[in-house]
């Protein structure tokens, strides 16, 4: 799994970088085969992080915006956590890229 992150106007400190990853990381918990994810930090008059997630026949993205990257870094992880178990519950097959 790629793990990307990406600044745009701001700079996060270690330790947000740190758990921005940390939290990617983290989906292979509710979903196996996961390609990459990319997370983007974003300020202009309120920070906002987008986490996008890409596994074989689905892209998911959840947005969180606010006052702190620090939370809503956990916020936007919680609603990737939501999109990844409805995704597993659901049990919609995740093609392989692999055809044989």
């Amino acid at each position: 799994m790629d793990i990307h992150v990406t600044t745009r106007h701001c700079h996060l400190t270690e330790e947000e970088n740190d758990a921005a990853i940390a939290a990617a990381k983290h989906f292979e918990k509710f979903i196996h085969g996961i390609l990459r994810v990319d997370v983007i930090c974003d300020e202009n008059a309120t920070k906002h992080v987008e986490y996008t997630v890409k596994v074989p026949g689905h892209i998911l993205v959840a947005k969180e915006s606010g006052q702190h990257f620090s939370k809503i870094i956990h916020d936007a992880a919680l609603k990737m956590h939501r999109q990844l178990s409805r995704l597993h519950e659901l049990k919609i097959p995740v093609r392989s890229s692999e055809r044989g």
